[in-house]
């Protein structure tokens, strides 16, 4: 027993970790699991299943309504009796009949029936509103689809910027262990000078403050690197597992090789788009409005069944218990007076034709300036990576004759540890710069791709 409960936690144990085992990820796997887990595409995925339903829904409208009506009851006392006496009258239709005057009589006829009628009527013509509700279901469902691939792009463009923000902090926690050994090395030369009675004790506190400094700041990266690790999980659908990021060398791609004309993104952005369907809306729903107050024309077929109940064998001489019967009709409605108030409805939504056609010239305007501004926001990006690469290069230089003049004794240790700082500074300045290039030029290719 004890042999099995053993295995029992064992396995269990493993499972465990198998489930919490930590996943590395490059940027590519990670914006394929936000397309296929995050809850926004799943959402928006639901919406585009919603307007095919709608579209199927009005494309019913082509074909015959068909009812069915059926009624039966039954009454607890009979629906047509009376009572009274018979009358002279009778006389005048058969003289022999006249010893039964005044003579009392009663009758009760009727307590149950049903009914049941099926009907057939098929639109031949409705103003044009079947036609046009169909067109506006097609263009809903594209419109939803738009929206899909906006928010696609949103999600994705928030992968990428979380994962160039791990990036950035795990190379900055490289720069940081590069500066805790170059600080190693001054630590022990300091050291060395102090046995030596070179240099007092208080440069060597000095060395030992700015490893405390160094080892705050390390502290502040790994927490940001784990706040932003789970922040990611999150967004491509792995809430509460462990996940970590392949780290590739940052790269930056000359801007020109993505250049794309403004006019070209800008007309094929969802944003316009978008635009341009809401414009055929409205185009279609002035059509709906006028198809309100035009002829409707319609054709059908009906056949109904009913049966009486409770008659007496006298009442059934008269008249059928039971009937058949079935007919063909045509309905003609013609709005006579909804002209009237119809004309001002028409020129509301001709008015609403003009303000979606005045958006989207709007929208193109703010849109060609959004691509502007994210090919400007880009070959700055690219320019500020020259710039810190220049920025490194001197600092290196600048740390190495620094090291040098101090081991000659001929520069001070502030110097030194100044020196230093202005090399981690330009180092992280440089792997913030081309993480924000990586993060521009995804920002620029969703705006114009």
């Amino acid at each position: 027993m004890k042999r099995i409960i053993f295995l029992i936690f064992a396995f269990s144990h493993l499972f465990i970790l198998s489930t919490f085992a930590q996943s590395v990820l490059t940027l590519s796997q990670c914006l394929e699991l936000a397309r296929q887990h995050n809850r926004t595409l799943q959402n928006a995925a639901l919406e585009i299943d919603m307007a095919t339903e709608q579209r199927k829904e009005a494309f019913t409208k082509y074909f015959p309504d068909i009812q069915a009506n059926v009624l039966a009851f039954r009454a607890f006392e009979e629906m047509v009796k009376g009572d009274g006496t018979i009358p002279m009258e009778i006389t005048m239709i058969n003289p022999d009949l006249a010893p039964m005057v005044g003579a009392p009589f009663s009758y009760s006829e009727f307590n149950r029936a049903y009914s049941a009628a099926l009907s057939l009527s098929q639109p031949l013509y409705a103003g044009g509103r079947i036609v046009a509700g169909n067109r506006l279901a097609k263009i809903g469902q594209e419109a939803v689809q738009l929206q899909l691939k906006m928010k696609e792009k949103d999600v994705m463009q928030k992968v990428t910027e979380c994962y160039w923000q791990v990036a950035s902090v795990k190379y900055n926690l490289e720069t940081i262990a590069a500066a805790e050994k170059q600080l190693s090395v001054v630590q022990d030369l300091v050291t060395n000078y102090v046995k030596a009675g070179v240099t007092t004790r208080n440069d060597l506190l000095k060395v030992q403050l700015r490893q405390q400094e160094l080892a705050s700041n390390r502290l502040k990266l790994e927490n940001a690197e784990h706040v932003l690790l789970i922040l990611l999980a999150q967004q491509i659908g792995m809430t509460g597992q462990q996940v970590d990021i392949d780290v590739a060398s940052l790269e930056a791609q000359e801007p020109s090789s993505v250049l794309v004309p403004t006019s070209d993104a800008v007309a094929r952005r969802e944003e316009m788009l978008l635009m341009d369907k809401q414009v055929e809306a409205g185009q279609w729903q002035v059509r709906m409005e006028r198809g309100k107050h035009l002829p409707s024309l319609a054709v059908g077929l009906m056949g109904y069944n009913a049966g009486l109940g409770g008659l007496s064998d006298r009442a059934k001489e008269y008249m059928d218990a039971n009937m058949t019967n079935g007919l063909v009709f045509g309905t003609l409605s013609v709005p006579l007076m909804s002209w009237w108030g119809g004309r001002h409805a028409i020129r509301r939504t001709q008015m609403k034709l003009q303000q979606a056609k005045n958006d989207a010239d709007d929208v193109r305007e703010q849109l060609a300036v959004d691509v502007e501004a994210a090919w400007s926001n880009l070959t700055e990006a690219y320019k500020q990576i020259d710039i810190a690469r220049a920025s490194v290069s001197s600092a290196e230089e600048n740390l190495r004759i620094s090291t040098e003049q101090y081991r000659a004794g001929t520069e001070m240790l502030s110097d030194l540890l100044d020196a230093e700082t202005l090399n981690r500074q330009a180092r992280s300045q440089l792997s913030d710069a081309l993480a924000t290039y990586q993060v521009k030029l995804a920002d620029y290719l969703r705006k114009t791709r």
